[in-house]
């Protein structure tokens, strides 16, 4: 094979950097390792298996010293991790590199078209370093091992420490990686991610690309991958041998394609999200799939244990760690969502469900979607009968918004439809005169909406405004009074105080959600209905137009989610909506 394909890629088609696990996908020392834990235990009187031995792999090194102390090596983590080291090295001086098939030949090629790379292992440094300095070539930019980050693989830290040192977007790399732990680590850190199983296989999946082998694979396989990433046509790339998620264009107004509902419950099933809550009340959500699976510090859980137990089950680890699996609710769910802009939280979606009063078959306008939170609430109210109506002005808000209800729903409801654009402009082109029961609005400026508001909203209609600052909320008031189309608004906001309960301590929380936004209620009067006067005494809330400008100069601002954030936030949430759909496809 010839090492350097000739014309390389243009740096233009190239990923912004390269990010390398090391065990298992570019050298094999996975078998060193299970040597050495083998002759670890043995010392210690036990006995340590091969297929002890596979359930490490992928995991940091403190996470597999936690459970040799379990199997009754009785030493600590920090010695532990030492004497593996150690007898690691020892193997690699006396046999040398112990290269995968294909892993140096895609590394000469990277190099030499100048794109950057990282180390990305969680082996200790001195182990990674002594691997580097046997490599005949300059390999590495970057090196991140696991004794130089808090947080072992499968967290993402790893990748984002790499990605950070190189000064690079996470989503524009490219991760390689051989273990369950490592492809959880580079897809959670948002890059694209290749998986090359070894020791252990890998399924087919959207979050990820699967790569049998480096074996032949060039420096064009890399530039196609990260190309078919970028690209928002359907067309799929020669060279991506995995169902590598592509978004298709979309039109300004989007109707989802099904309304059917996926039954909630049950035994827990492929695709299907699940709350886990340890011992100390720690809580994670995990998307099951089968062969996957998830890790702590304190021990590892198989996804297929929890695939086929019933709703609220108890599930142990390989150390026998309980853990209690729950489908989470939707409160849950909008709370630990990806998120594109910031959520409306669950205490202010009860309220707009209540004061908005909204009904089974109710026609809904909801403006500024952000990341869906408030969708999916408005749609459970709506019911089938129902038609919800969004418009968003940023594409990849409504990307994330999409993507998120499709994952909690497991399919894309037919009663909702989502427009891009302004609403003062696109709202009349979309809904006839008089035809909303409810216009529920969550953007910096309703006020420039009214207009085409009240021309969609039926008599009797209830317009709800969401606003964060007491300066939008006087002007959204006085604008709305000043149609002369509306009942005089009411406003309010709610604090949600816990408390602690426990035998007989039973007192206040000393956190609670205070203030995240005022609601402000008003209804349509009918056509050419004037609305009687207020009779009050004169007092300070007469102003005049120069008051209220100087009250509200307009210049609100708008803080702005960064396109390295958002990035990672549209993968997330595409991805998890393509497994939950796929769960729906299953149980038909």
């Amino acid at each position: 094979m010839n090492v350097f394909p000739l014309p390389l890629p243009t740096p233009a088609s190239l990923p912004a950097a390269v990010l390398w696990d090391m065990d298992g996908t570019i050298v094999d020392t996975e078998p060193y390792w299970m040597r050495a834990e083998t002759e670890l235990v043995a010392e210690f009187g036990g006995v340590w298996t091969h297929d002890d031995g596979m359930l490490l792999v992928g995991s940091g090194l403190w996470n597999s010293a936690a459970i040799l102390q379990s199997r009754g090596v009785d030493l600590t983590p920090d010695a532990i991790v030492a004497r593996l080291t150690d007898r690691v090295q020892e193997q690699l001086a006396e046999h040398g590199i112990p290269w995968r098939p294909g892993s140096r030949e895609l590394l000469q090629q990277l190099k030499v078209a100048g794109v950057p790379t990282a180390l990305v292992t969680m082996s200790v440094e001195r182990m990674a370093r002594q691997i580097i300095d046997l490599i005949d070539f300059a390999a590495f930019d970057v090196v991140v091992a696991g004794d130089m980050v808090e947080n072992s693989k499968p967290h993402p830290d790893p990748y984002l420490v790499a990605a950070r040192q190189l000064g690079v977007n996470p989503a524009e790399c490219i991760a390689i990686e051989d273990s369950g732990p490592g492809v959880e680590s580079a897809v959670a850190a948002g890059t694209i991610t290749i998986a090359v199983p070894h020791q252990i296989d890998l399924p087919e999946s959207a979050l990820y690309t699967r790569w049998s082998t480096l074996e032949g694979r060039t420096i064009h396989d890399i530039a196609a991958l990260f190309h078919s990433s970028e690209r928002s046509d359907s067309a799929a790339p020669v060279h991506s041998l995995a169902p590598h998620r592509v978004r298709p264009q979309r039109k300004r107004t989007t109707r989802m394609s099904s309304n059917q509902v996926i039954q909630n419950s049950g035994l827990f099933r492929i695709g299907d999200r699940v709350q886990l809550t340890g011992p100390k009340g720690r809580m994670n959500t995990i998307t099951l799939q089968e062969g996957l699976t998830f890790h702590t510090h304190r021990g590892i859980l198989a996804h297929d244990d929890i695939i086929g137990q019933p709703d609220g089950s108890v599930v142990t680890n390989n150390v026998g760690v309980e853990h209690l699996a729950l489908r989470p609710l939707l409160v849950d769910f909008v709370m630990s969502m990806p998120r594109g802009a910031a959520i409306i939280y669950p205490k202010d979606a009860a309220q707009i469900l209540a004061q908005a009063d909204i009904f089974p078959g109710a026609t809904v306008v909801e403006a500024g979607v952000g990341s869906g939170a408030l969708s999916l609430w408005l749609l459970r109210a709506i019911g089938p009968a129902g038609r919800l109506a969004s418009f968003e002005r940023r594409e990849e808000f409504a990307d994330v918004a999409r993507d998120n209800i499709a994952t909690f729903l497991g399919n894309d409801p037919q009663n909702w439809t989502i427009t891009l654009g302004d609403l003062a402009e696109t709202l009349p082109d979309t809904m006839p005169s008089h035809s909303v029961d409810r216009v529920v609005l969550d953007m910096l400026a309703p006020w420039e909406c009214l207009g085409a508001v009240s021309e969609a909203l039926k008599p009797g209609g209830v317009l709800l405004c969401y606003v964060a600052t007491v300066t939008q909320l006087s002007r959204v008031a006085e604008a709305i009074r000043g149609t002369g189309f509306y009942t005089n608004p009411d406003s309010n906001e709610t604090m949600i105080r816990g408390w602690h309960v426990e035998g007989l301590a039973v007192r206040p929380d000393h956190r609670m959600i205070g203030h995240t936004g005022f609601l402000i209620t008003a209804r349509r009067l009918a056509p050419d209905t004037i609305l009687p006067e207020l009779k009050r005494r004169p007092s300070k809330t007469d102003f005049s137009d120069a008051d209220v400008e100087a009250w509200t100069p307009g210049a609100l601002g708008e803080r702005n989610v960064s396109a390295k954030v958002m990035r990672k936030r549209v993968r997330a949430a595409g991805s998890s909506a393509e497994l939950s759909k796929a769960r729906g496809l299953d149980a038909g």
